[in-house]
């Protein structure tokens, strides 16, 4: 998806959304919920999480600009299986349900739409191949090298849940760059 193409879709989706803004640690998905809402990273850093043996794991890093929805909850109405919060004070665009379902007849929106999916979709199977070809190591150096700033703007012992590792594992990998 081009950025023209993405700059489109947002406007689209946008055009009439609500704002809300949420305090850093805020979770604005909840775990065994359904979530009703579309949304658009205006300002601020978001992290996905689920727990697994009583803790929690990180999964996904959202930054500015970015759309986002838990899927499988805002689309089939299902229980969400993990959790968003806000790593940052944030600023996120949202609309519900009922305005995407009349977007839908929009055959412009429909191919946007489709175009963002299939980036999607590209991007995951990107991070589920990583996860099972890759070493820590080189998936701190990948992640590191598409986002200088993440060391600064997220804690460590999320990076380092992210990569499924423990902080002081983190800690040797950074040490030997």
């Amino acid at each position: 998806m081009t950025e023209q193409e993405q700059n489109k879709l947002i406007k689209y989706l946008f055009e009439t959304a609500k704002v809300a803004n949420y305090k850093k640690g805020t979770v604005i998905i909840h775990e065994g919920c359904v979530s009703t809402k579309f949304y658009y990273l205006k300002k601020g850093l978001l992290r996905g999480w689920t727990y697994n043996d009583g803790k929690e794991i990180t999964f996904q890093f959202l930054f500015e600009d970015q759309l986002f929805c838990a899927t499988e909850s805002f689309f089939y109405k299902s229980s969400c299986s993990y959790s968003i919060e806000t790593i940052e004070d944030s600023v996120l665009l949202y609309i519900d349900r009922e305005e995407m379902d009349m977007l839908q007849h929009d055959r412009t929106f429909q191919t946007l739409f489709s175009k963002y999916l299939i980036s999607r979709v590209a991007s995951y199977q990107q991070l589920l191949i990583s996860r099972i070809q890759d070493k820590p190591e080189i998936r701190y150096k990948k992640l590191f090298q598409a986002s200088p700033e993440i060391l600064l703007r997220i804690p460590q012992h999320y990076i380092a849940s992210y990569l499924g590792i423990t902080s002081v594992s983190l800690s040797r990998i950074r040490n030997r760059r």
